[in-house]
């Protein structure tokens, strides 16, 4: 089995069968972690069975597919997906119609803005979290342990559900701890973590539970990060002593 990649059309060829073509409609992902390509055919939406993964910089088989020999050169383009998952799919990865993540995927119309900017009304801390684990966590999955990344070692691409699970965030109510107390919403989303844990960790009491880092390497023994599949590498968001 072999795949051509020319511009946007991508060729499948195996030794004595014709070769598929499909031209590439969309490519899902930012970049930060992998793009996928996504591709319509006969009138139904195929997520291609390789990906980019920028980690290794090299293409690999896309998250959640079958690693088995594909049984034919259709099944080696990729896995049709049903209008449910298509909904789900264009629904993080548009927005009004359009392709990618603007204000209004989180703001809603700019209507309102536009006409009155200063307008602007505090969002509910549940509300702000449950606001990104609309497209950063497992639609499906309903994680009640208190050790998500144990029931399912998978969940940790999904961050608010580590976070949920977290003492830090079920017992800062008053701090409001939230996604955005880390990541800025409106750009890349890097974590600013060391100025949000001193917050309720100051050095005395970072002094009592012996901890041998500054605040500003929180990360390093709290939010492990690890790699559940090949090419791909996520930021443990259950915060914790680990082994404990």
């Amino acid at each position: 089995m072999s795949y051509t990649y020319r511009g946007n059309t991508v060729e499948i060829a195996r030794n004595g069968a014709e070769p598929v073509q499909a031209t590439v409609q969309w490519a899902f992902g930012a970049g930060t972690q992998a793009v996928t390509p996504v591709i319509e055919r006969n009138g139904r939406v195929v997520e291609h069975r390789v990906s980019w993964c920028r980690d290794e910089n090299r293409l690999g088989l896309t998250p959640g597919h079958d690693a088995a020999a594909a049984v034919d050169l259709e099944d080696a383009l990729g896995v049709v997906q049903s209008a449910r998952n298509v909904q789900r799919c264009f629904g993080c990865h548009q927005t009004l119609g359009e392709p990618g993540v603007t204000c209004q995927a989180c703001h809603g119309d700019g209507a309102a803005h536009a006409a009155k900017p200063a307008a602007r009304g505090a969002i509910a801390r549940d509300r702000s979290v449950a606001m990104c684990a609309r497209c950063h966590r497992s639609p499906d999955a309903v994680f009640a342990s208190a050790t998500p990344e144990l029931e399912d070692p998978n969940s940790i691409r999904f961050a608010p559900i580590g976070l949920l699970a977290s003492k830090c965030y079920q017992r800062s109510a008053a701090r409001k701890l939230t996604c955005v107390s880390c990541h800025n919403p409106h750009g890349e989303a890097q974590p600013e973590p060391a100025a949000v844990c001193a917050g309720c960790h100051a050095a005395a009491v970072r002094a009592r539970a012996g901890c041998p880092r500054t605040a500003d390497r929180c990360l390093d023994c709290h939010m492990k990060a690890s790699s559940p599949m090949p090419g791909l590498r996520f930021t443990d968001h259950r915060i914790r002593l680990y082994g404990r």
